[in-house]
């Protein structure tokens, strides 16, 4: 600890023993009992020394200066098929919504980092480029609708792999950069097609996760604002289902952790706080980046429950 007063130390604690002596003077040539004598010296000393406390102003000094290099690209992928639209979120919300508070979420607490986005439905889309501008992906996030049941030709978790593949090679050509991937997806494949291994992709990845959405037993989707997607093989209505198997094979081609946050996201909280971490810079002590934190205001608050002491006391004196 140290101080950084805010007048020169030798004036300020002359002020204190003269305004000390005068107090102390006036005090004992008052004909009041020995013991209000005291009482009174102790809580005009008080106020004298919390003031003369918040006048040093006492500092905690932080010589490692930790700072936000601001270094990391975050892209977002997400799944935009007619099953993320699914109402087994949560409770009966839509997985979408899921989707979106997430990765609000982690726009928040990654600010200052460069973003992009890609999704996929029929086909891969790049909605976004790398950016700063954070209002702009959480615009585009807003904007995000569920496609026409009649066109949709069935879910494929490796549609978006080429788009995937040039955003983090665009990433990994600049220097002192960190990529970071988030996949958003329910998981499941209903094109009939195989999914793609991700695992040459793990070399330009640095952290990420990939988040599940659904439920084992479901969810059904709207159609429109009438009624839900029918199944005429079933002659019910459809019903999308998590598929966490392919879900965890794509978290484990890409080198990172996979998490079920259907019921909130409470689970990822730890893997964005030591993303933040890694993407800090820590400047060794003696390099003139120290950083001086303010503690006077402890006994300015102490200061304040003296004064309202000292008040009282008067009132009940009938001095006021």
């Amino acid at each position: 600890m140290s101080i950084r007063p805010i007048f020169p130390v030798a004036l300020m604690i002359f002020v204190f023993f003269l305004a000390l002596l005068i107090t102390l003077t006036i005090v004992y040539r008052n004909p009041i009992r020995l013991k209000d004598k005291i009482l009174a010296t102790v809580r005009i000393g008080l106020i004298y020394v919390l003031t003369l406390c918040i006048g040093l102003r006492p500092v905690i000094v932080d010589e490692e200066y930790e700072f936000s290099t601001k270094n990391l690209d975050v892209l977002f992928v997400v799944d935009t098929t007619l099953s993320m639209w699914a109402e087994d979120y949560n409770g009966q919300n839509m997985r979408m919504d899921g989707v979106i508070d997430d990765a609000e979420y982690i726009i928040n607490e990654l600010a200052g980092s460069n973003f992009a986005l890609v999704t996929f439905d029929d086909k891969a889309n790049v909605l976004s480029p790398f950016t700063q501008d954070f209002h702009y992906i959480e615009n585009l996030l807003s904007t995000l609708y569920s496609p026409d049941s009649e066109t949709a030709t069935g879910s494929d978790l490796s549609l978006p792999y080429k788009d995937i593949e040039s955003l983090l090679l665009s990433s990994s050509r600049k220097e002192n950069r960190k990529t970071i991937v988030f996949y958003f997806s329910d998981g499941e494949i209903t094109n009939g097609s195989e999914l793609a291994s991700y695992e040459d992709l793990a070399q330009y990845v640095d952290d990420g996760a990939v988040f599940g959405y659904g439920t084992e037993s479901g969810g059904k989707m709207k159609d429109g604002s009438w009624g839900y997607i029918y199944d005429y093989e079933t002659h019910q209505d459809a019903v999308s289902r998590i598929d966490e198997e392919n879900l965890k094979l794509v978290a484990e081609d890409l080198g990172i952790s996979y998490y079920n946050v259907n019921d909130g996201n409470s689970a990822i909280k730890g893997g964005i706080e030591l993303i933040k971490q890694s993407s800090k810079t820590i400047v060794e002590k003696g390099l003139g980046a120290e950083v001086f934190k303010d503690i006077y205001y402890y006994f300015a608050i102490i200061l304040a429950l003296v004064l309202v002491w000292e008040l009282v006391v008067i009132v009940r004196k009938g001095r006021l």
